[in-house]
């Protein structure tokens, strides 16, 4: 096999979800939400328009999720989070994240493998 496919067959098992949540302050349409990322065997997931404040989103640590990166809601707008499973075969370093609710960036390794990962909000009256 060559390093090609090696990345290759990481990256399809590697199971990353992106959502917009379109505000997740309900804990019942929280609870739906993580379960339904726990169903589909989420390792990875980046949410966009959590609405969260910087406290309210360790309520994004459940039984799977293992490290939630987040950068809070701006007066209840925006809100960004990355939610990396316990299970994670690899490390997840948080390199930036911003005061907005608009970005975080992770640098992830996997095995010999390191990417960025970013996840943005960014709403169309911009």
């Amino acid at each position: 096999q060559s390093w090609v496919e090696i990345v290759l067959a990481m990256v399809r098992s590697l199971q990353i979800v992106s959502w917009n949540v379109g505000g997740i302050t309900s804990p019942v349409k929280r609870y739906k939400i993580l379960q339904a990322l726990q169903r589909r065997g989420t390792m990875i997931a980046c949410l966009q328009e959590t609405r969260l404040s910087r406290l309210e989103h360790l309520k994004l640590r459940t039984k799977w999720v293992g490290e939630v990166h987040q950068s809070p809601a701006s007066h209840g707008k925006g809100g960004v989070a990355i939610l990396v499973h316990k299970s994670f075969p690899g490390k997840a370093k948080l390199l930036h994240h911003d005061d907005f609710g608009r970005l975080v960036l992770l640098e992830v390794t996997m095995q010999s493998l390191t990417f960025l990962l970013l996840v943005c909000y960014a709403p169309n009256q911009y």
